[in-house]
């Protein structure tokens, strides 16, 4: 009954000569063996049941010390094979454990859970008198073995009026009647330790499966693997332009992507060895998404990038894992390695109007290999000081395919081929003190090394317009890139309680960057361009607080948050052809600062009412400091210097309450509102305007239990967004607004101890003003649940 200390083998020898020096010096402080003839059954096994089986028992014991068989007590834990000598008592460390004569060993751990001197006396008695176990099918070891199985399954029925895409986006599941197989789960246990589990659910309408199987065998190692596969529903529609008829369209497709992933992992956990685990995963996404990079539509001269999108995509990925951990000599060793085999390709279709609403196709690719191993080992120096260190080592080797063609005879084809190759290394050491009962400190340092390296061709072809007829023109190159970064970032923690009711905190990161970036693309085409780039970034990320609970009613968190990230850029080289310097080099310096205040209140007003208040403040400015910058025809851009680039500031309300009158009445709500606000440098720019705009979200539930079988709930939650550009007469306005309900009423029946009902009625509505209207839809569903529970 040692559960909550696990000791390494090399110090069992210490722990032996200590436990059995304690028994010499202490036995006569023990209480007494009970002078009495002891029977297991009656005497012993309720002092088991009460105070050990929970962590000691065959299911997963603490140290691997059991005791719900005679045989598993006898063979003894990690610590020891003398946890119980027959016929010794003075000699079994059980013994001195429950009888708290060995500090930071005392079992049970609660010291309000301690067993009695007469309880010791009586378990003293039993192991004097052999250990003797009368009944071998004892109530412990049919405990052991056990068998649960739960399903429910529905039969529902959902009516959808209006955007049927938009409600599979929002809802995740398409407006029909099914009938469906929802959770189902499965345990089998014996008195060997040996378990066997099965849970899932399916739900073939919607694509959505689930299986996970495990078998695991105590002291020996275990199997577990599964199935888990669901679909993911984009809406078809694009943007919204007032000016059009119409103003939005929709491609009526469906879209959606089906994720999934089969894994299975072996392993071993024999005490005393290494504890591995060898895995396999393959990870898939096959299927069609709606993308924000809309096509061009034009209508009376008029082009506005408001079209649908869609990106085709298969991807799949292959991951082995290899873990493993061992505790020797009170140092804990850990080491991670994983392979990932990756594939993706991609294909999409843009409407492209300057050259005369033609489309261009897009076929991107990529594959790589990515190797990864991390160590790990840590130890408890003292009781009041843990020291631990890693080091990861990545490998990455890869290529991308690009290739882009319009569909009429001229325009431009391009296509690209590029090999990657990245090594990265990092060292990190961590170390936490408590060197007083009322202070703990942590601080960690990690070092990372990056070196990455790409060389590729490109074909780049333009059409030449001025010969007659027009001929395309191909323009081949290479592409050589290499990045260099280096990074070295700490941490700081403190945690202060020794004002009473109360903690204070403070944590603190720095972080310093260093890169060295070189990008070129060679051969004479077009877009030929040289960057040599050095940066330099110093961030500091620091937050302070306290947590006070004065009365009993009354509890107060706050705490502030500063940020700040510093980037000097120096352009050693950074020319283009087409516009002589290129974009970035006029760049010297940017900086990010955030300010952040986060506060709740927490109000126990009686037994049956808490409410909750929080508050949030964030405010974050950029700066840009340029070179001075100026154009043939438009003259003088910016005279140069810092420039005021950004500020974003958002508050946020919340409200949250518990009230439960009655036990049974039960009754939870939560509202937040925020106001945000973002704004960028319009340097003359009519469609650099403001977003702005509120987002409000509301939570309620209800529970009412009509009797000890029956319940009735309900549900409700609403959500509101208004946050986007107001520059139409500019531009096309950006952003969102929406109004989302909620509603679901449930009535649930428990007609026997195994057998429960459950009839749900789901009301749903959505509203989107700034699309049109188009993806507006109103739903009604009615769900029937039948559920079996077994054990």
């Amino acid at each position: 009954m040692r559960g909550q200390i696990k000791l390494p083998l090399s110090i069992s020898a210490a722990l032996f000569s200590f436990s059995m020096f304690a028994a010499e010096t202490n036995v006569v402080q023990l209480p007494p063996p009970a002078n009495q003839t002891v029977v297991f059954e009656r005497d012993i096994r309720p002092i088991l049941e009460t105070s050990c089986i929970r962590c000691h028992g065959a299911l997963k014991p603490k140290a691997h010390f059991r005791l719900d068989s005679r045989d598993a007590a006898l063979k003894g834990g990690d610590n020891n094979s003398d946890d119980v000598v027959p016929g010794h008592s003075d000699k079994s460390q059980l013994i001195l454990y429950v009888a708290r004569a060995v500090p930071d060993m005392e079992m049970p751990p609660d010291d309000t859970n301690a067993l009695t001197p007469q309880q010791v006396g009586l378990l003293r008695a039993w192991i004097d008198q052999g250990a003797t176990w009368e009944t071998p099918t004892n109530h412990l070891i049919q405990e052991a073995g056990t068998f649960a199985f739960s399903m429910d399954s529905t039969l529902r029925y959902i009516n959808v009026n209006g955007d049927q895409q938009k409600f599979r986006e929002l809802e995740g599941t398409k407006g029909d009647s099914a009938a469906e197989v929802g959770n189902f789960s499965l345990s089998q246990s014996n008195n060997h330790g040996d378990t066997f589990t099965a849970e899932g659910h399916a739900r073939p309408k919607d694509n959505d499966y689930q299986l996970t199987l495990s078998l695991d065998k105590d002291e020996v190692g275990f199997v577990r693997g599964g199935f888990d596969e669901w679909r993911q529903y984009y809406d078809d529609s694009g943007g919204y332009y007032a000016g059009f008829t119409p103003p939005a369209t929709s491609l009526n497709t469906n879209l959606f992507l089906d994720i999934g992933k089969f894994w299975v992992d072996f392993g071993l956990t024999v005490p005393r060895l290494p504890q591995i685990t060898f895995g396999y995963e393959y990870q898939f996404r096959d299927g069609a998404k709606s993308m924000l990079d809309w096509n061009a539509v034009t209508q009376n001269g008029v082009t506005k990038n408001i079209g649908p999108n869609v990106e085709q995509i298969d991807e799949h990925t292959h991951v082995l894992k290899l873990d493993a951990t061992y505790n020797w000599n009170d140092w804990n060793f850990e080491d991670t390695a994983r392979g990932e085999f990756y594939h993706l390709g991609e294909f999409q279709t843009n409407a492209i109007a300057y050259i005369g609403n033609s489309f261009e196709n897009t076929r991107e690719g990529s594959h790589y290999a990515l190797g990864v191993n991390t160590f790990r080992v840590g130890k408890q120096l003292k009781d009041w000081w843990l020291l631990s260190a890693g080091y990861l080592y990545s490998h990455y080797d890869g290529d991308s395919e690009l290739n882009q063609t319009t569909t009429d005879s001229f325009g431009y084809a391009w296509d690209s081929d590029v090999v990657l190759r990245r090594d990265s290394h990092v060292v990190s050491a961590a170390s936490l003190f408590h060197p007083a009962k009322y202070l703990s400190l942590s601080a960690g340092v990690q070092s990372e090394w990056t070196r990455q390296e790409g060389f590729g061709n490109v074909n780049l072809g333009f059409e030449d317009a001025t010969a007659i007829p027009p001929v395309f023109l191909p323009f081949p190159g290479t592409v050589d890139a290499n990045l260099d970064e280096t990074e070295v970032q700490e941490n700081l923690n403190l945690r202060f309680t020794r004002i009473r009711y109360t903690v204070l905190f403070a944590d603190a990161r720095f972080q310093q960057q260093s890169i060295g970036q070189f990008e070129q693309i060679s051969g004479g085409t077009p877009e030929d361009f040289l960057r040599d780039t050095d940066a330099d970034n110093n961030l500091y990320d620091v937050r302070a607080g306290f947590s006070t609970s004065p009365l009993r009613w009354l509890e107060f968190n706050a705490d502030y948050h500063r940020s700040d990230s510093d980037t000097d850029y120096n352009h050693l080289e950074d020319e283009s052809l087409v516009n002589g310097e290129g974009y970035s080099a006029f760049i010297r310096h940017r900086d990010l600062a955030t300010d952040e205040v986060e506060s709740k209140l927490v109000l126990h007003a009686a037994t049956w009412l808490k409410c909750t208040l929080t508050y949030d403040w964030n405010s974050s400015d950029y700066f840009t400091d340029t070179d001075p910058i100026s154009d043939l025809f438009a003259g003088v851009i910016t005279p140069g210097g810092e420039i005021f680039a950004g500020h974003y500031q958002a508050n946020t309300f919340g409200f949250a309450a518990v009230i439960t009158p009655t036990p049974r009445l039960f009754f939870s709500e939560s509202f937040t509102y925020s106001n945000t606000r973002t704004t960028t440098a319009q340097n003359g720019d009519p469609s650099l305007v403001p977003y702005n705009g509120n987002v409000y979200t509301l939570s309620a539930n209800v529970g009412y239990a009509l009797n000890a079988k029956t319940d009735l709930s309900a549900n409700y939650s609403f959500s509101k967004a208004d946050y986007s550009q107001d520059n139409a007469a500019a531009g096309l306005p950006l952003g969102i607004d929406f109004t989302r309900h909620e509603l679901l009423i449930g009535l649930k029946r428990k007609f026997t101890k195994q057998l429960s009902g459950a009839l749900r009625y789901q009301f749903s509505q959505y509203n989107e003003p700034s699309g049109g209207n188009l993806n507006n839809f109103t739903a009604h569903g009615i769900f029937a649940t039948l559920s079996y529970v077994w054990h």
